[in-house]
């Protein structure tokens, strides 16, 4: 005979055998809902949920079915304004809130190419979709901190733990193996990227999110990203001469001069032949790769 045990997620005591979808953790006081039915269960009322503490006085909007706190402003884009936010639930969901400066369309655009790359069949998408924001929540933005009359188009994508930063943030010297890291990340995504049939048009050092601890870059804003089908050579040029720019401009006059000099070279139309390139002009003036954190302030 087996007898099913239920345990809390907050402080794994166990939970006693007499919630229905729902119960109160006698131990840490949480309120768990979503537990699974059971022949011996009863209801639990579940108290209406009234926001945390920290939250008090934080201002609040709507997006979709939900509200969401909005906190810090990470920066202003071309079209957009984005915030840090936090869905205002039991169940919190940290993302990233892009709040249309002008019509909208351009946000909505964006929504439309991530949403069709996110359902590509071109090789690697399986990897490469983790690269890519995930929405979670589009439409007209309501709520206090938005001026009278106004409900303008915003997206909210799900954060991602670790892309801490920009290249646009980044100062100071670094390793030159920094620089190798950020172009082949970025070279491997155009290569997926050209393959699904898009270019993205506007990379540049502030649409390129780093993950520090584990040599992590990847592009956001997609605003300008274009379906060109079975391919434009003049986009993937430009595509893999600004990838390498971006990451080129990393380095500093201390770098060896073959890696400078490859960073600058003419652009190409195939990402993967230039990340092969890159890994060949490394290994001859950096030596074997090592683990290099972009530490600088």
């Amino acid at each position: 005979m087996s007898i099913e045990a239920f345990a809390c997620p907050h402080c794994t005591a166990p939970i006693a055998p007499d919630g229905w979808k729902s119960a109160v953790c006698a131990y840490c006081r949480s309120v768990l809902v979503g537990l699974p039915r059971a022949w011996w269960a009863r209801p639990v009322p579940v108290p209406p949920w009234s926001g945390r503490s920290a939250d008090a006085g934080a201002p609040r909007v709507r997006l979709g079915e939900r509200a969401w706190v909005l906190g810090a402003r990470l920066g202003v884009g071309a079209h957009s304004e984005v915030f840090r936010a936090r869905r205002d639930a039991r169940l919190p969901l940290g993302a990233v809130l892009k709040v249309a400066t002008d019509d909208g369309e351009a946000l909505r655009r964006e929504l439309r190419v991530i949403r069709r790359l996110r359902q590509s069949a071109a090789r690697g998408t399986d990897h490469f979709v983790r690269r890519l924001p995930a929405p979670v929540a589009s439409g007209a933005l309501r709520g206090d901190a938005i001026s009278a009359g106004g409900a303008p188009f915003a997206v909210a994508y799900r954060a991602r733990p670790g892309f801490t930063r920009t290249l646009a943030e980044v100062r100071g010297a670094v390793d030159p193996r920094v620089a190798v890291w950020v172009g082949k990340r970025l070279l491997e995504q155009l290569t997926w990227l050209h393959g699904a049939g898009f270019a993205h048009r506007a990379i540049a050092a502030e649409h390129v999110l780093v993950h520090e601890r584990d040599h992590g870059a990847t592009l956001i804003g997609w605003s300008e990203a274009r379906w060109l089908g079975g391919g434009d050579p003049a986009s993937h040029r430009a595509d893999v001469a600004a990838a390498l720019e971006v990451a080129g401009a990393l380095l500093d006059r201390r770098a060896p001069r073959a890696l400078r000099r490859f960073f600058h070279a003419a652009g190409s139309t195939d990402a993967w032949a230039r990340h092969a390139a890159l890994v060949r002009v490394s290994a001859e003036t950096l030596g074997a790769p090592r683990h290099a954190p972009l530490n600088a302030s």
